[in-house]
């Protein structure tokens, strides 16, 4: 049997982002910004004050958008526990989500299972690692996409973060 490994170039760019929290009382984003590297790359800098601690259930759903006149999904919308998917992350049911989240491992605090009792920090999560990783593997068309994400705490929606990008072949 023949393996044969298909790599794409393409590229990414941050275009918008949005933050929403839904309940002022559970917290506010102290930063929500893209911020330019040069001309081609763009960072995503986020901090969540977090006032009610410790967070021991947290859901997130999560929806691929792609622009067509308006927004719309793209990809199958995912909700999943991501304490549980902290737990234990090699698991095979979870093969998107461990793609998604090898992106910004290195930039973000809440690469461990919870509670979490402490603010939430991204820092510099770049472009260049969502080309680095799963988008080099799965053919991607050209066109403006976004990442629309609810977290649930515990079970209610709390906040909401949009990242808008850009895909070029």
């Amino acid at each position: 049997m023949w393996k044969i490994w298909v790599f794409l170039s393409c590229h990414v760019s941050f275009t918008n982002l949005k933050c929403e929290m839904i309940d002022s009382n559970f917290g506010s984003f102290e930063i929500c910004r893209i911020k330019a590297v040069n001309r081609t790359h763009k960072y995503i800098d986020l901090h969540l004050k977090l006032n009610k601690l410790p967070i021991n259930t947290l859901m997130v759903k999560l929806e691929a958008m792609r622009f067509d006149n308006g927004y719309r999904p793209f990809f199958t919308a995912m909700k999943f526990n991501f304490c549980q998917y902290m737990k234990n992350p090699q698991h095979r049911s979870m093969i998107f989500l461990k793609e998604i989240h090898s992106t910004f491992v290195n930039a973000s605090n809440f690469n461990h299972t919870c509670p979490y009792n402490h603010d939430i920090l991204v820092d510099k999560f770049w472009t260049g690692n969502l080309e680095q990783a799963f988008l080099q593997y799965l053919p991607v068309p050209n066109g403006e996409y976004a990442l629309y994400s609810t977290y649930y705490i515990p079970n209610k929606p709390r906040l909401l973060i949009n990242a808008y990008f850009k895909i070029k072949n």
